[in-house]
């Protein structure tokens, strides 16, 4: 039986910055969009269509955000919503760490790839 290939994202956000890791089975990308203001609205559009069809998607970061994008989903990328496997909220730092990464790569993706 042939292994599922993966394609997985954990979309990290906060006010000041969104980090996007792509999970695919022979690498990883990531890109980053910082606000200028924090007055400054996201473009939840923009981000969204950056992910490019991932399979499942993982949100972490400030629940208020995660729920705003979720919302935003919902109402605008139904398709992209049924792929939330997780939503972690309650995190102070700006930055993913790669141990973060790690760990959710193994939790949410260990048998995909």
């Amino acid at each position: 039986m042939e292994q599922m290939k993966m394609n997985a994202c954990i979309l990290y956000l906060n006010n000041k910055r969104i980090e996007m890791i792509k999970l695919e089975s022979d690498h990883m990308e990531s890109k980053t969009w910082e606000k200028p203001l924090a007055s400054d609205k996201w473009d939840f559009a923009e981000i969204t269509k950056t992910l490019d069809s991932p399979s499942e998607v993982i949100l972490v970061g400030e629940s208020g955000l995660n729920m705003e994008y979720r919302r935003w989903l919902v109402n605008h990328d139904r398709v992209l919503a049924k792929k939330l496997i997780a939503v972690i909220g309650g995190t102070l730092e700006t930055k993913i760490s790669p141990n973060l990464v790690s760990h959710f790569k193994e939790k949410y993706f260990r048998n995909r790839g």
